[in-house]
């Protein structure tokens, strides 16, 4: 099988060759146009063109394939360094950004929730605020009409006690009248000139006591028998009086005084219910005016409180809502930063993974074929230089 698979390569060899020639030149094609695709991606960005003009010098001066691709790795390690800095510094810094947002965030629902506070603060205040108006309004109402009746209830006291003391003074001086007429009646013994005389002028008085009497209605009371007493005084005046018209006219005059007596009893005591019932009325109005008094003051204490409690708030509220305002604001223009940042970011991490994809893709070649690379390389910059200089 060996002579045979030899008799088949020696009639085959010519072709053999041009087969291996074309596989040959098809991948030195390929390769120089890797390169040359190579060489156009790196002259399209600024670190490329540096990256190329660094490899140009070095192989300008046979730099050995070793030493580029050991200054490649040196520099592809010292991109892949300045990328992890430049990702942790952009982790940092979008972590304080979440942070930070969060506690605007926070401040806000707090600024929001003190707001909600308030105004429940403040819609409670003003009901009860209302509320005390009406009750401060409707106790001052009484505390007046308490005064006014208190007022009256005095002035009808001290009517009535002037009207007591006019009565009991009346009845006092027809007591005296009474009594000076027993006097006379009993000293006298009736029809003596004397007690014509005496009886004449006691006439004229008992005549201004009985009107009055009559001006007072005292009828029923039994004070009307003082004119029975004048009539028979003044009969028996101008004759001589018997024992038994004597005794008579004291015995009416007794029983008159007594009477009177009786009626200035019933008066006082009429008059001590009076005072009692106005010592109890004035009592509860005293103690009404007083309680009335207490309550106003703290009705009015309250409201002053409830004022207070309503300005704090509506001025809680405005700070709070100056805050959020001020809050949104910092909390959009730190979003702006931060969308910037990560955007700038982005950018940056597309350019070093460029830049690295740009190394590693020298590399690659470079061990594949470094000569193919240098000849490559030179030849492009030197037609570079060429219509450089021919411009």
């Amino acid at each position: 099988t060996q002579s045979t698979w030899g008799i088949i390569i020696k009639q085959n060899m010519k072709s053999i060759l041009i087969v291996s020639l074309l596989l040959f030149s098809s991948l030195v094609l390929a390769d120089e146009q890797r390169t040359v695709a190579f060489i156009e991606k790196a002259k399209s960005s600024s670190f490329g063109e540096t990256l190329m003009g660094t490899l140009e010098l070095e192989l300008s001066n046979t730099a050995p394939g070793d030493y580029l691709v050991n200054l490649l790795t040196k520099m592809q390690g010292t991109l892949w360094n300045d990328w992890t800095r430049a990702n942790e510094t952009h982790n940092s810094f979008q972590a304080t950004c979440t942070q930070e947002i969060g506690t605007l965030q926070n401040e806000l629902s707090g600024h929001s929730k003190n707001i909600i506070e308030s105004k429940k603060t403040i819609s409670s205040a003003n009901q009860k605020l209302a509320f005390d108006k009406v009750e401060l309004e409707n106790s001052q109402r009484q505390l007046g009409d308490t005064r006014v009746n208190r007022e009256k209830l005095i002035k009808n006291r001290e009517e009535e006690a002037k009207e007591y003391d006019q009565k009991v003074s009346e009845i006092n001086e027809a007591l005296e009248t009474l009594h000076q007429g027993q006097n006379l009646v009993r000293n006298n013994l009736g029809g003596s000139p004397k007690f014509v005389q005496v009886a004449n002028g006691f006439r004229e008085h008992v005549r201004r006591m009985t009107s009055l009497i009559q001006e007072r209605q005292y009828k029923g009371r039994g004070y009307v028998s003082l004119i029975d007493f004048v009539a028979e005084l003044i009969e028996a005046a101008p004759v001589q009086a018997s024992a038994g018209a004597v005794q008579r006219v004291l015995d009416l005059i007794q029983g008159i005084i007594d009477e009177l007596e009786r009626a200035k009893n019933i008066e006082y005591k009429a008059e001590q219910e009076r005072i009692a019932n106005f010592n109890q009325l004035n009592d509860i109005y005293e103690r009404s005016i007083v309680e009335l008094g207490r309550k106003i003051d703290k009705l009015t204490n309250e409201i002053n409180q409830l004022t207070q409690i309503i300005t704090f708030n509506k001025n809680r509220i405005s700070d709070n809502t100056r805050q959020i305002q001020i809050k949104k604001r910092q909390q959009l223009k730190l979003r702006k930063e931060c969308q910037t940042e990560a955007r700038g970011y982005e950018k940056e991490a597309k350019k070093r993974q460029d830049n690295l994809s740009l190394i590693q893709e020298a590399l690659q070649i470079i061990n594949e074929n470094i000569e193919e690379f240098r000849r490559i390389v030179l030849e492009n910059s030197k037609h570079n230089i060429d219509a450089k200089y021919n411009q």
